[in-house]
């Protein structure tokens, strides 16, 4: 998952079991690993194709901002929300028109 790090700069983010997480999990060994908690909730989400970068991810998020709108929802643009997030699913040897990826607008 991406969030607004520099261009340069790739994050990779997983997801743990909650049986896992409430066992806790293993302490990174790099310092520039760190493990977070993130808080759960609600968000408007679009499945798109391609090679997931900044710019498709950007074109990709006025969908879902059309779909919220008229419905009454509106995204959290707190500092503590973690804004527009776009996610990847597949190995990085997968074709572009058949990956899976999604944008991810957290609603308030």
């Amino acid at each position: 998952m991406e969030n607004d790090k520099a261009d340069s700069e790739v994050q990779t983010g997983f997801v743990m079991p909650k049986e896992v997480a409430v066992e806790g999990v293993p302490s990174p060994t790099g310092a520039d690993i760190d493990v977070r908690k993130r808080a759960g909730g609600r968000f408007a989400v679009l499945r798109f194709s391609g090679r997931n970068n900044k710019k498709l991810a950007k074109e990709s998020e006025t969908k879902p901002r059309a779909w919220m709108e008229p419905k009454g929802f509106a995204a959290d643009e707190s500092p503590e929300a973690s804004g527009v997030e776009s996610a990847s699913y597949d190995p990085p040897f997968t074709p572009g028109p058949l990956r899976r990826n999604e944008v991810l607008i957290r609603l308030k």
